[in-house]
């Protein structure tokens, strides 16, 4: 249990390693989003996991630059903090995780971190990924169903985004890894929001 934003930062620059943080945002002189820009940007920690804890939800883009886990509001429930636990370890051992898809009779994997997004071509699916585009045929409705849990997000009816490889999210568009910039449709915008705060 760490009383401020300084201990923890100090913490973890002495080399200790920590799985998952529970964060509250309003800290002493350092707040919460400050301490999670630390861990990120200035000790260049990927790995640690940080759920938010508010009484307020006027930090959702703030956090966006951070990738929570998750966000708690208060009062706190046992039930919520349980369930963000068993998010944590589902997600620690899906690590390498894949995604099966069909072209013809044969079936292909791919792992999930190497996607980058999914765009919706009327019957076919393009595949974006570190590696090349790939196309197959699926409904993107039901991707988005089954990526929901790996931190995919649909940001329009015809973009399915990973989470993890959006750098830059604006009012109206999100700047991907690979520099593409893609649309958040205007129905889109407040559910994005509101999915950076109850989603993982």
């Amino acid at each position: 249990m760490f009383y401020s934003g300084e201990s923890l930062l100090n913490y973890l620059t002495q080399g200790n390693a920590v799985d998952l943080i529970f964060l509250d945002i309003e800290l002493g002189r350092i707040n919460g989003v400050e301490v999670g820009r630390q861990i990120r940007k200035v000790l260049k920690n990927f790995n640690c996991q940080i759920v938010y804890i508010s009484g307020s939800d006027s930090y959702d883009r703030q956090l966006f630059d951070v990738q929570p886990l998750h966000f708690i509001s208060k009062p706190i429930k046992d039930s919520v903090v349980i369930d963000d636990l068993k998010l944590y370890m589902e997600r620690a051992n899906k690590v390498e995780a894949f995604f099966n898809y069909q072209k013809g009779h044969d079936t292909y994997k791919i792992a999930i971190r190497e996607i980058i997004y999914f765009e919706s071509l009327n019957r076919e699916i393009k595949m974006i990924t570190t590696k090349g585009d790939i196309l197959f045929y699926a409904n993107l409705q039901e991707v988005a169903t089954y990526m929901a849990k790996h931190q995919f997000i649909q940001i329009h009816r015809s973009y399915l985004i990973n989470y993890n490889h959006a750098n830059i999210l604006r009012y109206s568009e999100v700047v991907m890894s690979n520099g593409e910039v893609l649309p958040i449709s205007r129905t889109k915008r407040q559910e994005l929001r509101n999915l950076q705060i109850n989603e993982a």
